[in-house]
């Protein structure tokens, strides 16, 4: 008995695997296309290792000036050669500050729609150019433990009755700023009277990310 249970039990697996599967493509779930975004110019543009969290994986991404157009090519393919309905196709160009500490809160400072394609159908590869030229950059990313200010380009393809076709690609902004014409050491105390006193002292009022 113990013999056959032992047969039985990865049989039902396999089985059961199928037919999630089978149900999953029946009725639409599960991907329907494969997304990449490319931006312009990777050739010569500089990259850098994103830092990513212990669960994440190191990303390369390219780095951009604030004044610099963000502009490439998005390339939408069907999965398995099948088609898809769409009730529109739109990319966003979004800037985003990330606070996690008990609960992840996500707030937008920069958004950028742009249409590019409305309601129809793909069958095959679709290729699809875009172009920022002016969108406000004018804070560097930022990665750390408990907040991160992040870039990216995201490109959506809007279905009615199933979920939505998305995929983001993020990139990297650093901005030159003039040294500030005074940066003054600064010193603060805090305590309690008679009882208790504390002092810091930095020697600089002002720091870079890099400083951090």
């Amino acid at each position: 008995t113990t013999e056959r249970v032992q047969i039985w039990l990865p049989l039902l697996s396999s089985v059961s695997f199928l037919m999630v599967k089978a149900v999953k493509k029946l009725f639409g779930f599960g991907p329907v296309a494969t997304v990449s975004i490319e931006f312009n110019d990777m050739d010569t543009r500089r990259v850098i290792d994103m830092p990513a969290k212990d669960d994440e994986e190191v990303q390369r991404v390219p780095v951009f000036r604030g004044e610099e157009a963000i502009s490439g090519r998005i390339v939408i393919t069907p999965v398995d050669g099948k088609r898809f309905e769409h009730t529109g196709i739109k990319v966003e160009l979004i800037g985003q500050i990330v606070l996690s500490y008990e609960r992840v809160e996500k707030q937008d400072f920069t958004s950028v729609v742009r249409q590019l394609e409305p309601a129809g159908e793909v069958s095959s590869e679709r290729v699809l150019e875009f172009d920022f030229p002016t969108v406000d950059k004018q804070f560097d990313s930022y990665a750390g433990l408990n907040a991160q200010l992040r870039y990216f380009v995201r490109v959506t393809a809007v279905r009615s009755y199933a979920s939505n076709v998305v995929h983001e690609q993020e990139f990297w902004v650093e901005n030159d700023f003039p040294e500030p014409e005074s940066n003054n050491g600064i010193k603060m105390e805090v305590g309690i009277e008679d009882f208790l006193h504390i002092e810091f002292e930095y020697d600089r009022s002002k720091y870079l990310l890099n400083d951090v």
